[in-house]
This record gives structure tokens, sequence and C-alpha cells, in this order.
């Protein structure tokens, strides 16, 4: 068999397994049920191995695909009132289907969408297909990897959930837990409440990233962080009380929220102050539409059923970066206040370079400038006249990625501005003087060494032979620590990569579905894959 039709094969193994039975909605709440009680599991186990909450990302990846499955079976559309208590073997299939089906075929995913973009190259061999780097890949291919790893969420999650700054609302919310004909009851004093408000704002300030004046057709982005914030909260207080339970059955019952939208919209509006309009418009924005194209769980945190009950499992918006989430709705829909805002972030990547660059008469800083005709704007250069050298930046701001599709999307971007980079230093290389008069008004530029380089706002992989691609951050701290000159020759040299550790080795991460076994290109840390 060649590569596609196992690709077939795979495609339907999972259709005929035992979770897919009765309603499609009781099934929706049993998996949602179960994935919160494993990443619940995995934060207990995490007070020993903080490392392991990088497996949530694992169990988002995983529910997100399974929610995709469920959504185009064949299963029952009835709606009838949900049942709440999981049997023990409903619970197995569930877990087996995220664990066993879903999170596999969503890594294996990840190696075919490489493979059909040509970034790897398969082979297969018997029932063994290995994904790999092509012969001729560039060595940035590893950097990549590393790269993206750096992005992970993981440290934001600690510093969100580090018992240590909750230990006083928790201790304060363990008096006011109890359980009623087998639901867990709080009282949420005002005391209580306002201690999870502040966890829920810790978080969002973590994981920020754009201007607080940003507004879109209908809200602005404060008033969306007042409202995430609200609900964050009681998934935070829902959290806690529910990883206090020590009877299995009751804490798994209790896993998610559940409750009429009516009284989550009620709830919002008492918390943040909202009119209820806006706050009905931004929970539209953040429930789930499975049938949307590019969409995710973790975007849209809320499932809504036929009936108007609300699904929420606290663990989606435990785990998640909410205007990074909020972006990628925004850009699946038509937004015109938001297309203006974007054309805004560049020129904040352009001061927040210009802020750690010092201020000394031998250097030259250029913005925004029109080179004619057909060929791009330099968004960001610095002429060093001391050294006589001179830096080109074209600047792309996009949302960090969180999926394999998402990479190579932004990906696509960055290749432009590679493109981009190379027109500009073709037109610069054909006549040095005259670019750089035009450039920065300076007349002796017959022998400037030209430098050039991609800036963007967060981590992405590249494969472009020559232009180097550096994040924003990255770029910020070389300017704060290095002299100009030297700061261009280390982007010139790819010195700003990370550096492949001492414990780490390339390697594969193996994983078996069905009859195949998968290996795609991985990196090894000790005894831990990447």
């Amino acid at each position: 068999m060649n590569i596609r039709e196992i690709e077939k094969i795979i495609d339907s193994l999972h259709e005929h397994h035992p979770a897919f039975s009765g309603l499609k909605e009781q099934v929706i709440y049993e998996v949602l049920t179960v994935f919160e009680d494993i990443c619940s599991l995995n934060v207990m186990g995490s007070m020993l191995n903080p490392c392991l909450l990088q497996k949530n990302t694992n169990y988002l990846d995983a529910l997100n695909q399974a929610l995709f499955w469920i959504e185009n079976s064949n299963l029952s559309l009835e709606s009838l009132p949900i049942n709440r208590d999981i049997s023990e073997e409903k619970y197995k299939n569930c877990a087996s289907l995220l664990l066993d089906y879903a999170y596999p075929y969503s890594v294996i995913c990840s190696g075919y969408i490489s493979f059909s973009r040509n970034r790897l190259i398969a082979k297969v061999d018997n029932n063994t297909i290995t994904f790999d780097f092509p012969d001729d890949y560039n060595c940035s291919a590893w950097n990549d990897i590393i790269r993206e790893a750096s992005q992970s969420t993981l440290d934001d999650m600690i510093n969100a959930i580090n018992p240590f700054k909750i230990s006083n609302a928790y201790a304060t919310l363990q008096k006011s837990i109890r359980i009623e004909k087998g639901d867990i009851t709080y009282n949420i004093s005002e005391e209580i409440f306002n201690l999870f408000l502040e966890i829920a704002e810790m978080h969002w300030e973590a994981t920020k990233t754009l201007p607080v004046s940003w507004k879109f057709d209908n809200f602005t982005l404060d008033e969306y962080k007042k409202a995430w914030i609200s609900i964050a909260a009681i998934c935070y207080i829902h959290f806690f009380s529910d990883l206090k339970i020590q009877d299995p059955q009751i804490r798994i019952r209790n896993s998610i929220i559940t409750m009429p939208l009516s009284q989550i919209i009620e709830y919002v509006i008492k918390i943040s102050g909202l009119e209820k309009q806006t706050v009905e418009k931004i929970i539209k924005y953040i429930t789930f539409e499975p049938r949307k194209k590019n969409i995710d769980i973790m975007y849209q945190p809320i499932i809504v059923l036929n009936d108007d009950t609300a699904l929420i499992a606290p663990m989606l918006f435990i785990n998640s970066r909410p205007e990074r989430n909020l972006l990628a709705v925004v850009c699946t829909k038509k937004d015109s206040e938001h297309s203006k805002e974007v054309n805004k972030l560049e020129e904040l990547m352009v001061q927040e370079l210009e802020s750690v660059i010092p201020h000394l008469n031998t250097l030259r800083i250029v913005k925004h400038k029109n080179l004619g005709g057909r060929l791009p704007d330099i968004d960001f250069a610095i002429l060093d006249t001391t050294t006589n050298s001179a830096l080109m930046c074209e600047l792309k701001w996009f949302i960090a990625a969180d999926s394999t599709k998402e990479v190579y999307a932004r990906e696509d971007d960055i290749t432009h501005g590679c493109e981009q980079s190379d027109m500009v230093m073709a037109y610069a290389m054909s006549d040095r003087k005259r670019f750089i008069k035009q450039v920065f008004n300076y007349d002796d530029g017959a022998n400037v060494d030209l430098f050039c380089c991609v800036v963007a706002r967060h981590n992405i992989r590249t494969q472009h032979p020559y232009i180097p691609v550096i994040d924003l951050s990255k770029l910020k701290k070389l300017f704060m620590t290095q002299p100009i000159n030297k700061v261009f020759h280390t982007i010139r040299e790819h010195k700003y990569e990370d550096s492949l550790p001492d414990d780490a080795s390339i390697t594969y991460q193996s994983v078996k579905y069905g009859d195949f076994t998968f290996k795609i290109p991985a990196i090894c840390f000790g005894t831990m894959p990447l």
C-alpha cells in the first residue's frame, strides 16, 4: 500500500468505536466530561511532576478531534435531557476514544499535513510509515521544532494555577464546598469570588498580546476581557471544588459545568456589569460551531445543546490563551473593525523596536519607507554610519499558531515576507549608493554592508534558504544586549537560533494506530520526547 491508501484506512478506523452509541448530545457530554476528568487527574499528578501539565495540550488535541468525529457521525440527533451519571463502561469507551484513537490520529494528521506541504517525505515499509525531512532540507527544520516548543503555554499554565498563588483562595473555598444529592454546591461569597476573579485576571495578563484599545464590530476587547474573566473565575472555582472530591463517581458527575445558557448570560451580566446585548454577542462568539472550517473547541469553549443547556469544561478556560483564541474566531468572520486594528499592529512592532534601540547620532532609523513602483515598502530600517552597515526589516504580525495547519498558514505569511525582502535586497544591491540615499538620505552609501530579515510577532517556522526570520522578542533582546553592528551579523549568521541542548537527540515520535506504526521526526530531551 502507498501512503494515500493507508490514509484512507486510518480515516475510518474510529467509525465503529463503541463510544459512538446512543444520542449525539449525550455522547458529546460524556466525551467532554471524561476529557475534563482526565485533565483533572493529570493536574493532581502534576503537583509532583509539573511536566505532566504538557499532556493536557495533547488531551485538548484529542478532544477537538473526537468532537469533529462525533459531529460528522450518524448518531441520533434526538434531544433528551442529559444523563449526568456516566457508567464505568461509558467512561472507559470515551477515554479510549480520546487517548487510543483521537490523540494518535491528531499526531498522525500533523505528519500527513507536513507531507502534503512537501515539508516531509514518507517511506512505507510493510505497516511502518516513516515521515522524514528530505535529503536537501535546511538545518532550520530542527530550529523550527525548538522554537515552536518554546511557545508552549506550560509556563503560563503553571503560573496561573500555581498552588502558592491560589492557596488563600482555595483554603477559603474549601470551607464552602459540600455535596447535596450527588451535586457539588458551594457558597460563593464576595470574598471568594474576588479572589478567583483576581486569579482569572492574572491568567489574562500572563497571556495577553493586544493593545487594550482594540475593538471589534460587536464589542471591545475590554468588554470581551470582562466577560471572559467572569466565566474563567467560575471555571476556576468549579475546577478546584471538583478537585477536592474524593468519591470518583461524584467527581466525574460534576466535572463540567452544566446549566441553562440564560443563567450563564445573567451571571456574566451581574459580574461584569456589561449590557445584556453585549454579553449575548460575546457568548455567541465563544459558542462552539463544529461545522465551521478551521474552528477549534479551544477557540469556542462553550457547547450549547438544542435545549439551550450550556456545557463548559473548566479546563478549556484554565488552559487557554483568551486573546489568541478570540482572534482565531474573529478571523473566520467579517469584522471591519478588526481589519482596521490589524493594520495598526505592525506600527506597534515598530514602536517596540524603536524603544530598545540606543539614541545615537550615528544611527539613522527609517519607518514605512515607500520605494516606489511595484517594490514593497520597507517597514523598518537602521543605518549605522559608524560601521557603514544597514539592516532592513520586513515586519509580520499574526496570532500565534496553535496547530500544524495554522503553522503552515503563518508560514505562508512569512514566505511572502521573505519574498518581499528578496525584492528589496535585489533592488538595493543593484545600486547601493542610490538605495542608501533614497532610504536614509545618506550620501556615502556605495560601500554600505546590507543586511535584511523578516521579523515575526511570534516564533514561526521557515524554510527560506537566505532570508533570516527572527521573532520580535528575540530581536529586541539582541538590541538591548549587543552593539548594533553585532546584531546585524548575529542575524545574518543565524546565531540567534536556540542551540540544541546537550541532553537532546534527534529521533522519531512513534505512534501506533490500527495495524500501522507511524514515525514522525522529533527531538528528545533526556528521556522526554518533544
